[in-house]
């Protein structure tokens, strides 16, 4: 056998036996992989790059409807909400004589195969502030989040913007969730 035979048959061998080695290797959890149920802690951002006008309900308060555009990364590297894009339409109302805010609404997000996790979110009363919690529940899904559900604990800080008119927030979600059944709507 020449050289040059031998080198290419041993280059041959050589990626073959890589490749079975490299399959050997266990693969990252994709979020097909999803456990039927755990815990989870989540970093969101989310932009509002056009906030609609206040709608005045009293002398001293306001409501307004708010779209955000959100990303959703999971602490873990995987799993739940992992690299994750969403929105959220929200309607806070705030009371200026009170110095209170409220807010309630929903977030849809979606992963890179198409599959949507719904939210359901809350903030109760709570006094005017840069930083805010609310709670929230997992609402169902569509795919491999079929059947989701579970409760939802959210703290948001709203940040300073570089750029007039938008209103820009981080902050994380931790709990526990579970796929189980699809509900009717999710059929």
């Amino acid at each position: 056998m020449s050289e040059n035979r031998q080198a290419a048959l041993g280059a041959a061998v050589s990626c073959l036996v890589a490749a079975g080695v490299l399959g050997l290797a266990p693969m990252p959890a994709r979020a097909g992989d999803l456990p039927a149920q755990g815990e989870y802690h989540i970093y969101y951002t989310g932009l509002n790059p056009s906030p609609t006008k206040p709608v005045q309900i009293g002398p001293q308060r306001s409501v307004t409807v708010s779209t955000s555009v959100m990303t959703a990364v999971n602490a873990a590297g995987s799993g739940l909400l992992h690299n994750m894009a969403g929105r959220c339409t929200g309607m806070p109302a705030v009371d200026a004589a009170a110095k209170t805010m409220e807010s309630h609404g929903y977030s849809d997000y979606v992963d890179a195969d198409g599959d949507h996790a719904y939210e359901k979110w809350d903030y109760p009363v709570q006094p005017l502030a840069q930083a805010s919690e609310g709670t929230g529940e997992w609402i169902g899904g569509t795919g491999k989040f079929a059947g989701l559900s579970g409760r939802i604990t959210i703290k948001s800080q709203r940040l300073n913007t570089l750029a007039d008119g938008m209103v820009q927030v981080v902050g994380e979600k931790t709990g526990t969730y579970t796929l189980g059944a699809k509900t009717a709507s999710e059929n």
